[in-house]
């Protein structure tokens, strides 16, 4: 294997690589320095979206270690009938309909086929398995409740079914598990190293759900699924803020040790918006492998390249003592992320991150 594999096995084992392994993520390739290619023809052709991914790789001056592979994330619910416009490569493009309308309409969704529907996902992961020559790469698995809320139906419908009709909702959420279980055991069957595995993007789910909802319609599914590939090398659960909210400020679930419930390696935050580093490993090191540090918005998007070397060493010296570590952004990076503060990262951990022996 080679080092990038054997230093992400290292801290995600929760011990100690040569160095600090880094990992940057976004909506590729709705960015513009990948100007050839399409964010839109990537969702329904999975060539497109592993030639960006490499294309990404290629931009770079350094080797990333780990590549997180990003497909539009309501790619299931396109293939459940939903309708985004697509325009000028944005990489929010509205959303036109839901499958969902009625609480009837959840027993309308059928098992999406891994081979059939979602067979050109399949394609860039089999793509990239052949032509990353053993770099590690993680596929974006979503949490059923977020695609319930956020791409098959829109939240006040979701919201009102768990109170007036919640065995409608139950069984539209088992048909979106079982289809994700499905292609997750298919993702990894590719040749994929793991997954990349999102909660709480969408549909204000930390702020809107009761302990008991969390406990029933996301944690509930979500372990499914992820106990479904249990043996994948790389489980990483990415805790999403999107919108501001956030599982600390309603309910304080990061900081009593809550995601311990979740079946992973390896933990993600927007620590610049809640619980530090260095408070995370103390909660959860001796669990997971930490993963984050990097602001992506006042330091990435915003900020200079000397900017970004000083949050990337501030980052390690906070998190990186015993290993475990790995530095990332707390979030996807804004399209407009200079390319230059991807390589500054690199830059930083390759002058900040070295284990002593």
């Amino acid at each position: 294997m080679s080092d990038r594999y054997e230093r992400v096995m290292a801290a995600m084992r929760r011990d100690v690589p040569d160095r600090v392994p880094w990992a940057l993520w976004g909506h590729f390739p709705a960015v513009p320095f990948l100007k050839y290619y399409s964010w839109e023809k990537a969702n329904r052709d999975g060539e497109e979206s592993a030639r960006a991914h490499m294309a990404l790789l290629r931009s770079l001056d350094y080797k990333m270690d780990l590549l997180k592979v990003t497909p539009f994330y309501r790619f299931m619910a396109c293939q459940w009938g939903s309708k985004f416009r697509w325009e000028d490569n944005d990489e929010s493009p509205a959303t036109m309909d839901v499958t969902v309308k009625t609480p009837g309409d959840w027993e309308k969704l059928w098992v999406l086929d891994p081979r059939k529907e979602l067979r050109e996902a399949l394609r860039c992961v089999e793509i990239l398995a052949k032509e990353l020559y053993g770099m590690p790469f993680i596929y974006t698995i979503p949490s059923p409740i977020v695609q319930a809320l956020h791409g098959v139906s829109e939240p006040e419908r979701v919201y009102t079914d768990m109170v007036e009709n919640p065995d409608a909702l139950r069984e539209g959420l088992e048909t979106i598990t079982q289809t994700t279980i499905d292609f997750a055991k298919e993702v990894m069957a590719e040749g994929a190293t793991g997954v990349f595995f999102g909660i709480g993007g969408g549909g204000d789910i930390w702020s809107r759900m009761t302990r008991e909802q969390l406990e029933e319609y996301a944690l509930g599914y979500d372990k499914r699924v992820l106990e479904a590939v249990g043996d994948a090398p790389v489980k990483l659960l990415h805790i999403c803020s999107a919108g501001g909210e956030d599982p600390q400020k309603d309910g304080g679930l990061m900081e009593e040790g809550w995601f311990k419930n979740y079946p992973v390696d390896a933990i993600n935050w927007d620590d610049a918006l809640f619980t530090p580093l260095e408070k995370a490993k103390e909660i959860y090191g001796d669990r997971f492998c930490i993963v984050g540090g990097v602001d992506r918005n006042r330091t990435l998007l915003e900020g200079t390249s000397r900017h970004v070397e000083a949050a990337v060493k501030d980052a390690i010296e906070r998190a990186g003592r015993g290993g475990s570590f790995i530095v990332g952004p707390g979030c996807t990076l804004n399209a407009h992320t200079p390319l230059e503060n991807y390589n500054a990262v690199a830059r930083a951990v390759e002058k900040y991150g070295r284990y002593k022996a």
